[in-house]
């Protein structure tokens, strides 16, 4: 399985997600600040699983969301991957070196005007997890298959500008993980699908 999934994230950005496509040309954006996430897959209890965070109550924005580590570019950030790795080592403490990155998924829009670019990346060992509680309330892991299939998403609608369109929610547990997070799942999720019918 390692050798398949490192496979996948590797060919990821190579396949297409009709879902991304229709969201982002709904959003149309003309000016984004830029931004990247870590989708972050780590082998805990024996099984690959996604890591996930749920925000601090006292951020001024998007309190308490479920997130994907991540954050704004910053000037001095090499590139895209280094600002995901960056700011996942300020939210939850995991040091650079422990990440093999991918190549990034194309970018998201939001209504906020951020322009997000997952970075798909995987350990394979332990990791010492020690969050920042300014910024993060919980860390939390939801298995790669059960974000892998299609099956588990459920629909809601986004207004935006007078518009409206259906976008994917993904319940897991007590957990609601929904909009640009469940969005980056779902994209995910259907280049998996596409993947694994070409392999």
């Amino acid at each position: 399985m390692t050798q398949l999934l490192s496979d996948f994230l590797l060919h990821a950005h190579e396949f297409d997600s009709r879902t991304q496509n229709l969201r982002n040309r709904f959003l149309n954006p003309v000016e984004c600040k830029v931004a990247a996430v870590l989708l972050a897959v780590v082998k805990k209890d024996h099984q690959w699983q996604i890591l996930f965070t749920r925000r601090s109550g006292s951020l001024r924005h998007h309190t308490g969301q479920i997130a994907l580590a991540g954050g704004r570019y910053e000037p001095q950030d090499l590139n895209l991957t280094q600002t995901a790795l960056r700011e996942t080592h300020e939210e939850v403490g995991i040091l650079p070196q422990a990440w093999q990155t991918f190549p990034a998924l194309p970018p998201y829009y939001t209504p906020s005007g951020y322009e997000v670019h997952p970075i798909p990346a995987l350990s394979t060992g332990d990791l010492c997890i020690q969050t920042n509680p300014d910024e993060v309330a919980e860390v939390f892991y939801v298995p790669f298959d059960f974000v892998m299939n299609l099956q588990h998403y459920e629909m809601r609608p986004l207004q935006y500008q007078g518009q409206t369109i259906a976008t994917p929610t993904l319940p897991f547990q007590h957990y609601d993980i929904w909009g640009l997070t469940a969005m980056i799942l779902y994209g995910l999720a259907e280049r998996y699908q596409q993947y694994c019918e070409a392999v």
